[in-house]
């Protein structure tokens, strides 16, 4: 049986040009203008902040990796139709956990989001989490029906972790690729892969991409699934999706770097000799 997304809402996916045009660098939404903009590359950064603070979040309940990717899908819709300067990421953030955890059927009570929330977000400073619970419990539950609106009640969320479950075994493909290709998903939730490409697309991607990282050849080409129906430009948008993929990873790797350089400028300094004063 062939299996196509076709359930995926179209509104959802978005061109690259978009994302350069998005609420928070025109610096206006669907509700008023917010007279504050970003660049593409500040937007993308917060992005990548909010995603980040859902992993932590979804880490410190010990709840499924599919909340962590279904909150950053709604994280994402949510803003493109909202903008940043108007709501803070970590706020929106902790709501799109809330939700998730309900569609996942991976339930955590507020009071615990609320708590692990402001933990994640004080950087572990228990006292400090503690006492600004309350504020997030009031947050997260104003700001959960403010996602929902804006993501049009929408939670039908497809994956590419199924796809990459039928994908594998009809290629024979291992299933050591297979993780690394779930891996690289995982970690693309944090960037616009899920905005811009469909599910099945992303996942036939992500399996090159591991195969190339593990030297590894399928048996045939896997546009020639029997399982899983690929749209007809489908080799020009896996390329240009394992390309992003790519570059998510390398502008990882140099913020790495910069953070690396950073610390060690910062211990430079604090090592240097302190010449006395003579007045």
């Amino acid at each position: 049986m062939t299996e196509y997304a076709a359930d995926v809402s179209a509104q959802w996916y978005f061109s690259k040009e978009d994302m350069r045009n998005t609420p928070s660098v025109t610096g206006s939404d669907y509700s008023a203008s917010s007279g504050k903009s970003l660049s593409p590359a500040e937007e993308y950064k917060q992005r990548l902040r909010g995603c980040t603070f859902i992993h932590n979040v979804v880490k410190k309940l010990d709840m499924h990796q599919f909340v962590a990717s279904t909150a950053c899908v709604f994280f994402h819709r949510f803003y493109m139709r909202q903008s940043l300067s108007a709501y803070h990421p970590y706020d929106v953030a902790g709501a799109c956990v809330v939700l998730a955890s309900k569609v996942e059927e991976n339930k955590r009570g507020l009071k615990d989001i609320s708590m692990a929330c402001s933990y994640v977000a004080v950087k572990g400073q228990a006292k400090e989490a503690a006492d600004n619970r309350e504020r997030w419990e009031r947050s997260l539950k104003r700001l959960e029906i403010v996602v929902l609106e804006n993501c049009c009640f929408d939670m039908n969320i497809l994956h590419p972790y199924g796809f990459i479950d039928r994908l594998a075994p009809e290629f024979g493909i291992p299933v050591f690729i297979a993780k690394s290709a779930t891996a690289i998903i995982n970690d693309s939730m944090r960037s616009h892969i899920c905005l811009l490409y469909r599910p099945e697309v992303a996942a036939v991607a992500a399996l090159y991409f591991a195969l190339e990282i593990h030297g590894h050849v399928p048996s045939r080409s896997l546009f020639e699934s029997r399982h899983v129906m690929l749209p007809a430009n489908a080799v020009g948008l896996v390329e240009e999706c394992v390309g992003d993929m790519l570059a998510f990873y390398q502008r990882e790797a140099d913020s790495e770097r910069e953070a690396h350089r950073q610390q060690q400028k910062a211990a430079g300094a604090s090592s240097r000799p302190h010449l006395p004063h003579y007045t």
